[in-house]
Order: C-alpha cells, then sequence, then structure tokens
C-alpha cells in the first residue's frame, strides 16, 4: 500500500533542547518564551518570502480559531449576516464563519485554479437575499492567493476580507491588512501538531486577536477588555515549532524534489495538476484534476493497486448535512471541481519509484476506461 499522507513532525531528539529550557523556567503556557521565539521566526520567515515587509502574527490552538478570531475583529462584534465563502473548501472554514455568528453562503470557483475569485464573488453579491458581512477567500491546497485583486475588492465593496490559507504558509508572497490565517496542523508542509497563526500587517488586529486568545486580557493588565476565550498554545507546541524551523530548509528540498517528480510524471501523460504546483509553490496535499468520468476510473484503478487517494474537500461544503440549508450561487462548477481533484500519496519521505507507481496507474487506468 502507498499511503496518501503520513503527517511528520520533529523527532524526539530535536525536540529535547527545548524542552530543557521549559524544564528550567517552569513556564509551560500563557505566552511564554517559546512561544514568543516561535511567533518572531514564523513573522520572520513570512516576511522574507513576502518582499520583507513587516508582519505580525497572533498564534492560535488551531487553524479554524484562527479564522474565527480574524472574522470576529473584522465584522466589528455584529452578530447576523451571510458570510460569503467558496462552496468548494475543507468544512472549517464553514464552521468557523457559524462559530462567530455568521450564516455561510456559498459561491463557486474556478474550475481551473478551484478558487473563489473575485469575479465570481461580485456575482454572488448579486443573488445574496441578505447583507454580506465578510468574504472567506480559500487558498485551495495551499496554492498562493491574488491578494492585490481581493485588496481591490474589498476596497470596491467595503466588505471585509479574511483569507483561509491553512495549507499556504510556505506560498504566502504578499501580506498586507487583511487577515492571512493559516493551519499548523501535523499535516501541513509546517506543523507543529495542533496550532494556526494569523499574519497581517495590521498590529491592531494582532493586539486585538491576541488578547482574544487569553480571555480578552491585554499584555499589561488582567482585564478582560475584549471577548475571547483560550485559544493560546503551550510552550510544548511551541517547542514542536522551534524544532520543525530547525529542520525546515531540509523539509522544503524534500518537498519540492517529490513535487518535481510528480509535475514530471503528469505532465509526461497529459494530467492536468494546480497551476504553479511543484514550480512555484509547495504544499502536503497534492491532487490531480481530471473531469469526472475519468477520476472514477483512476480512483478505481487505485484501490485496485493499493493506492490511497483522498477527496480532501469531499463534494463541497453544501453537501455536508450540517450546512445543506445554506444557500448558495448555484454551484454551477462545484460538482465537477469536487468529483475531479483527487489527493495523490503525498509526504516528505515518499520515494521517487512510489509517485512513479501512481503515475503508471493513472497511465493505465485512463488508457484502457
Amino acid at each position: 500500500m502507498i499511503p496518501v499522507l503520513i503527517p511528520s513532525l520533529p523527532e524526539t531528539d530535536a525536540i529535547v533542547p527545548y524542552l530543557r529550557r521549559i524544564d528550567q523556567t517552569h513556564i509551560y503556557s500563557n505566552y511564554g518564551p517559546l512561544s514568543r521565539e516561535f511567533t518572531a521566526k514564523l513573522c520572520g520567515f513570512v516576511s522574507e518570502r513576502a518582499g520583507g515587509a513587516p508582519v505580525a502574527a497572533t498564534i492560535t490552538g488551531n487553524g479554524t480559531s484562527a479564522i474565527e478570531l480574524a472574522l470576529r475583529y473584522r465584522i466589528g462584534g455584529r452578530r447576523g449576516g451571510l458570510c460569503l465563502m467558496p462552496g468548494y473548501t475543507f468544512i472549517a472554514t464553514a464552521h468557523a464563519a457559524v462559530n462567530v455568528g455568521l450564516e455561510p453562503f456559498f459561491a463557486d470557483v474556478d474550475p481551473e485554479t478551484l478558487s473563489l475569485t473575485p469575479a465570481t464573488a461580485k456575482r454572488a453579491l448579486s443573488l445574496a437575499e441578505s447583507d454580506v458581512a465578510a468574504v472567506v477567500v480559500v487558498s485551495p491546497y495551499g496554492a498562493p492567493i491574488d491578494v492585490p485583486a481581493w485588496e481591490a475588492f474589498e476596497a470596491a465593496h467595503g466588505i471585509p476580507v479574511v483569507f483561509d490559507a491553512a495549507a499556504a504558509t510556505l506560498n504566502l508572497t504578499r501580506v498586507g491588512a487583511q487577515p492571512l490565517c493559516v493551519s499548523l496542523h501535523a499535516t501541513k508542509a509546517l506543523g507543529i501538531g495542533e496550532g494556526g497563526a494569523i499574519l497581517t500587517t495590521d498590529a491592531d488586529l494582532v493586539a486585538q486577536t491576541t488578547a482574544m486568545t487569553g480571555f480578552g486580557f491585554s499584555a499589561s493588565s488582567r482585564v478582560s477588555e475584549v471577548r475571547g476565550g483560550n485559544f493560546r498554545i503551550s510552550e510544548y507546541a511551541a517547542a514542536v515549532g522551534l524544532a520543525a524551523f530547525d529542520g525546515l530548509d531540509a523539509r522544503i528540498r524534500q518537498l519540492r524534489e517529490a513535487s518535481l517528480a510528480y509535475v514530471e510524471g503528469f505532465d509526461r501523460i497529459g494530467v492536468r495538476m494546480q497551476p504553479g504546483f511543484g514550480t512555484e509553490w509547495l504544499t502536503m496535499t497534492v491532487n490531480a484534476l481530471f473531469e469526472p468520468a475519468a477520476a472514477d476510473a483512476v480512483t478505481a484503478a487505485f484501490d485496485a493497486a493499493g493506492i490511497q487517494w483522498r477527496r480532501w474537500y469531499g463534494t463541497g461544503c453544501q453537501a455536508h448535512p450540517a450546512f445543506a440549508t445554506c444557500r448558495h450561487d448555484g454551484l454551477a462548477r462545484t460538482a465537477s471541481v469536487s468529483a475531479g481533484a483527487i489527493g495523490v500519496p503525498f509526504f516528505p519521505a515518499i520515494t521517487r519509484d512510489q509517485i512513479g507507481e501512481v503515475c503508471a496507474c493513472v497511465e493505465q487506468a485512463l488508457a484502457t476506461r
């Protein structure tokens, strides 16, 4: 069997030096020194990739909490209204909106990029029967986001935009005031087990959302100034994160080598992937894109060969019973997009031989269907 994904975090020996620092300080949570150091490393890493602009971050217990807190800040405590988002996304996006009192309104995605576009969002706004309080733009599987286009959209429509960039930590080439929410889950290219972050150039946003992660306390008082909860990470999670940064360059080399092997193999047999994957950006959730009928033939061949696969976003948020009553724009292309996007085996330690087996299985399935 070739597994579809093997999560990979730093091994024990790499983490031990940071655990010893915890033993010395007896600080285990509450924005301790390791948490602060990890935050600084994350900001520096993203800033370097985003052209050197100063980046600030709020670290959260998971990626879903990052979206919730960013939405809560951007809608200013408003309750009610719609949250426009792509129907083709991981279901956490919809849960985050509901958890801050908004109702998801699902919009279609572009079949080439798998993304919500400003044009599609503008059309969806005209179809919404209630006020749209916010827009959540999703980076599908970590693909880069056209931040300037969404800055222009927000300026034109006056609707706050939040980015669900869960898998895009390695691919943030521009960071502005609009919050970019990433996941630090074990399945991500940069993971700490469970965790998330809000990345932005807006210092007030970071100050307020950081307060929200600790019961609304500001840095200088024990007075709850904003409504929040306990969304912090422990020093132990930060220790894993610091060890992950120690090995990140090697991990990126592994991911790039494996990604380019897939690009080469699928190019040879005419199978599409997301634009720029492997050559311009990296991720841990790799998809091959087919027409729905071809996808069915490929997945049957995978099953027969013992090759695991996934439809990572299922068939769209509207297909989940918890969100089946939510309104949408018709989702004309979502069904075919979700049926045709097949997650193939990918993890840092995957070998070229395993990638070759996957590509050969796809080639045979397409030739014989």
